[in-house]
């Protein structure tokens, strides 16, 4: 059976499912945060682009890893320490993980090389690592020397049935760093696939349940988001196995529309988007 929490190259561990804060609404973020901890979680994943960090943190408790991201306008050194530094006041205590949202080109290796400063200077971060990186923009940081005592911890991808990169997450997983996926249940679309509810089925799980353990037995952290109480605690109550011809069954459903589809969203983020303050760095508060 897959432990529920996973290890990290530092030593450490975090809760292998975690709560997504994408689009939760400022106004609602107290309030959802607080019946994520009654359900069960203790990880969230946060980030500046999601500009709801001052309206969640009084709902964490003292306990609870949370995660920040910078944001592709932040993509000079100071701007991004800056970036951090908001992240950590507004959430009021030492960030758990800062990672590098997208590989913005020529200035993505500044940018790992502020939160790198920010966890071993500033001590306001305790971790460090990726999101939506390649193993090409990976090797563009260990060419530059950006790895030397200070490998990432994690790198955020999308990874579900629908969109199994194998090769990708096999190539992080075998450099020590922990994989962890969004869009697991790529926003609800995947909960009513015939393969995904005949494994649903024959498991006597939900559909939520069965692509959440697709992604736990493959050795990722999972995120996942639901505003329904019933469905928080569903979508952490994930202690069970699939079999091996169930997993084949899951693995098979990437096609190659999908993976055209998420390469196409990936050259368009990386190129820079404007964030909800707009086309420059994140104002320092």
């Amino acid at each position: 059976m897959a432990s529920l929490t996973i290890t990290l190259n530092d030593g450490t561990s975090m809760p292998a499912v975690a709560y997504g804060l994408y689009l939760v609404a400022q106004d609602e973020a107290k309030a959802c945060v607080a019946a994520a901890v009654r359900a069960g979680y203790r990880h969230f994943d946060g980030a500046a682009f999601y500009d709801n960090e001052a309206a969640v943190a009084p709902s964490l408790p003292a306990d609870a890893f949370y995660t920040t991201k910078i944001w592709t306008t932040d993509r000079t050194f100071d701007d991004a320490v800056a970036s951090v530094r908001r992240s950590r006041a507004e959430i009021g205590r030492t960030i758990d993980l800062a990672l590098v949202h997208w590989p913005v080109p020529g200035h993505h290796l500044e940018m790992y090389r502020a939160l790198v400063h920010c966890r071993d200077e500033l001590k306001i971060v305790r971790r460090v690592g990726l999101s939506n990186y390649t193993p090409e923009d990976y090797e563009e940081l260990e060419r530059a020397g950006a790895l030397a005592g200070a490998p990432p911890c994690v790198n955020q991808i999308e990874v579900s049935p629908f969109l199994y990169r194998k090769s990708c997450v096999d190539y992080f997983q075998s450099r020590g760093i922990v994989v962890q996926a969004f869009k697991p249940l790529q926003r609800g679309a995947a909960l009513e696939h015939p393969v995904v509810l005949d494994v649903a089925a024959a498991a006597g799980k939900t559909a939520a349940q069965v692509l959440v353990r697709w992604g736990i037995q493959k050795g990722l952290c999972v995120c996942v988001k639901s505003a329904n109480p019933d469905r928080m605690r569903e979508n952490l109550a994930v202690d069970f196995e699939l079999d091996a011809n169930a997993m084949a069954s899951l693995d098979a459903l990437t096609t190659d529309d999908a993976v055209a589809k998420w390469l196409a969203h990936y050259y368009k983020r990386r190129a820079g988007t404007p964030a909800p303050w707009g086309e420059g760095a994140r104002p320092a508060s």
